[in-house]
């Protein structure tokens, strides 16, 4: 069965029955149905804009008024006879250098508001972006993209990023790099490529789906490190600059939340669990420690924490129990964890 759009949106509002998600499932294991379901999913995010404060229309009214102060709002002043009246009085002074030191400390305070523009994400929301410079980005629940508001794509193609993104960058004719900052140390430059970044506060994984990227990392008591990634590679930095690189076969798996898949092989309840939290941004707890070193090997489809966690209740035989906003897994006969 073909979804509609309207099933879609739908799902996307959290409101599609258990036989439509099915439905939905079955659809997204075709590739060729992914492309379709991402570009649904931000024509309906599109619907349900974020606020964000125009900060250039404010600024040109700021300017407006002080080009045309005839404009402001009338005020009564009492004055001296022009002979007598001094220009340059030592209070005129004081007043001029303390409005341009509120000018420049306001400038100071709000330079990032003003030159670059940061888009996030709440604890259940994908967003897809499309950049300037015709680049995509596929950006993970709980996450930022910061980016210039000018400039972008002329002077340079820098963006920073908390959280995780799938990036699709397009090769320029100038060959401008494209540049991603990560956790403090960690930089990803790529000319044209498919990949895969996570910036956490504990840790930055890279991984490479198609093209190359040359890393730029910094480890203890050491200059600026270059790495050269090859498709199919995986890299860890960790807080403490260890940098680790394995090779992958399956990329996509580092990015199926993307379709709002979670894949395990073999993964340990623990890494479950910590995932929970980095995705969704909802603590998950294990009332008996013994759970920690049971594995799961599958995929899951869920749109939410909830889901994906009466999913794994229900495929690992465990209660779950909600205690102040935390998910708690148990053995059916344990007593859940008590704050």
């Amino acid at each position: 069965m073909e979804p509609t759009k309207e099933l879609l949106f739908t799902y996307f509002a959290g409101q599609a029955t258990s036989v439509q998600q099915k439905v939905i499932g079955e659809w997204l294991t075709r590739p060729a149905s992914r492309e379709t379901y991402f570009q649904w999913l931000d024509e309906w995010e599109r619907s349900f804009p974020q606020y964000a404060p125009d900060f250039a229309h404010h600024l040109d009214q700021f300017r407006q008024r002080l080009d045309n102060p005839d404009k402001a709002p009338a005020r009564v002043i009492r004055s001296l006879p022009e002979e007598i009246r001094p220009f340059w009085h030592p209070a005129r002074w004081l007043i001029a250098a303390s409005l341009t030191f509120v000018l420049l400390a306001g400038g100071w305070l709000f330079r990032k508001p003003l030159f670059y523009q940061t888009i996030t994400t709440n604890a259940y929301q994908l967003r897809s972006l499309n950049l300037p410079d015709g680049s995509t980005v596929a950006l993970n629940s709980n996450s930022s993209l910061q980016l210039p508001r000018m400039g972008y794509g002329w002077f340079s193609r820098r963006v920073a990023l908390k959280g995780d993104a799938v990036f699709d960058v397009k090769h320029l004719s100038t060959h401008q790099p494209f540049v991603v900052q990560a956790t403090d140390g960690l930089e990803v430059e790529v000319l044209g490529t498919e990949f895969s970044v996570r910036s956490r506060a504990s840790h930055a994984e890279v991984v490479l789906k198609r093209g190359k990227v040359n890393l730029h990392y910094k480890t203890a008591n050491q200059p600026v490190q270059n790495l050269l990634m090859k498709p199919g590679d995986w890299v860890r930095l960790d807080e403490k600059g260890a940098l680790r690189l394995q090779q992958q076969r399956d990329t996509t798996r580092f990015a199926h939340w993307r379709y709002r898949l979670f894949s395990f092989n073999n993964t340990s309840l623990r890494e479950v669990v910590r995932q929970i939290r980095a995705v969704f941004g909802v603590n998950a707890q294990l009332a008996d420690p013994a759970l920690a070193r049971r594995t799961l090997t599958g995929t899951i489809r869920a749109g939410s924490s909830d889901e994906l966690a009466e999913a794994l209740a229900e495929l690992l035989d465990l209660k779950l129990s909600h205690r102040d906003q935390n998910l708690i897994f148990s053995t059916p006969t344990e007593i859940p964890l008590t704050q």
